[in-house]
This record gives C-alpha cells, sequence and structure tokens, in this order.
C-alpha cells in the first residue's frame, strides 16, 4: 500500500514539475514580414522608422512590373508635382491590381529630400486618398512584384530622391480616386493633388 502510495505521489510530482515549462510561441516570421508591420505602425503613428535593418527597400519599387490596370488622369502637372514642406513631392502613377479578391490601387509618389538632414515620406506627409467623399483605408500588400510599402518608412539622406508606394483598397472601380499629399504640420499649407480614373 505504501508502495503505490509512493509511485501514486511520484507520478504526481512528476506531472506538476511538466507543467511548469515555459510556453514557446511561433514566431516564424520573415524579415520583410517585421519590417512591414514596423512601416505599417511607422506610418499610422506619423513617425519614420529610424532604420529599416540596413536595406534599399526603394530597389523592389518597380511600377512597369506590377501586373495591374495602369489608372488614367488628366490633372495638370502643376497640381500633382510641387514643393511640400521643403521637399520636392510629385504623385506619379496609380494602379488597381486584385489583391486577396479585392480591388487596391498601388501609388507611386516621387520623393526629395531638400532638407539638410535624413528624412522619410512617412515621417512628414500624410497621404488622403478619397472617393465619392469617403477616405480610404491603406492596404497591406506583400509579395507582389514590383511593390514595396516598406519605401514609406525608409530615410533619405539631404539631396537624395526615392519613389515610395502606397496602397489603398478601392470602394469602386467606377468612381475618380483622388490622392492628396500634405504635411502633418497644420502650420504648413502645401499640398499636391491627383486625380485618377479606371
Amino acid at each position: 500500500m505504501k508502495k503505490s502510495l509512493i509511485v501514486i505521489a511520484a507520478l504526481i510530482l512528476a506531472m506538476s514539475v511538466a507543467g511548469c515549462g515555459k510556453k514557446t510561441e511561433n514566431t516564424n516570421t520573415t524579415p520583410q514580414q517585421t519590417a512591414q508591420a514596423d512601416a505599417s505602425g511607422a506610418y499610422e503613428n506619423g513617425s519614420a522608422t529610424e532604420t529599416l535593418d540596413g536595406q534599399d527597400y526603394s530597389k523592389n519599387v518597380d511600377m512597369a512590373a506590377v501586373e495591374g490596370t495602369e489608372a488614367k488622369s488628366d490633372t495638370k502637372a502643376d497640381s500633382y508635382s510641387g514643393e511640400v514642406s521643403n521637399n520636392d513631392i510629385s504623385i506619379e502613377e496609380a494602379k488597381l491590381i486584385n489583391y486577396d479578391d479585392s480591388d487596391v490601387v498601388v501609388v507611386s509618389f516621387e520623393f526629395t529630400n531638400k532638407t539638410d538632414s535624413d528624412q522619410s515620406f512617412s515621417g512628414v506627409y500624410d497621404v488622403v486618398a478619397e472617393q465619392n467623399g469617403s477616405s480610404l483605408a491603406p492596404a497591406t500588400v506583400i509579395g507582389v512584384d514590383g511593390v514595396e510599402l516598406l519605401t514609406l518608412s525608409q530615410n533619405i539622406a539631404p539631396g537624395e530622391t526615392i519613389t515610395v508606394q502606397k496602397a489603398y483598397k478601392l470602394d469602386s472601380k467606377s468612381s475618380p480616386l483622388e490622392i492628396t499629399v500634405q504635411p502633418f504640420s497644420s502650420d504648413d499649407e502645401s499640398f499636391v493633388t491627383k486625380t485618377f480614373n479606371f
């Protein structure tokens, strides 16, 4: 009887010790997924990520490689290109793609840093995308040839130019899309704007 109680007590003790082990979470994320999450958060918070693991993500941007329908625009160049908050900004192209069974538009911007310190596009500018008077929410696009949203938070040195991209889920393919780039600073009323049609 004593032997049985000892064996049972030993089993209970062994099971309780095994249950105290530390659980581990599955963290099998790629460096790009981690950086993508960092960049999205940086954009939403209106601040730039200081470094993006030392990589130049602008090398992955190629609107010609993006498979989709190119949007048309008859907006005059002096409306969508110019100086905004001491830097040169131009709203370039827009392409409609199908991503996760949704209509998503990828928009490219050219950003030239004319200040005397490193800057990122998302650290200085707010991009507003509107259809039918309603703002569109940004979309996360990963793994599409020619698209690299991490460029939004990539710092560039004074005098450098970078092409950055932003994506939005469309409400309708039949409604015009108006893109406006404006500084976060409420004291600065400069902006550029461009309307695209699909």
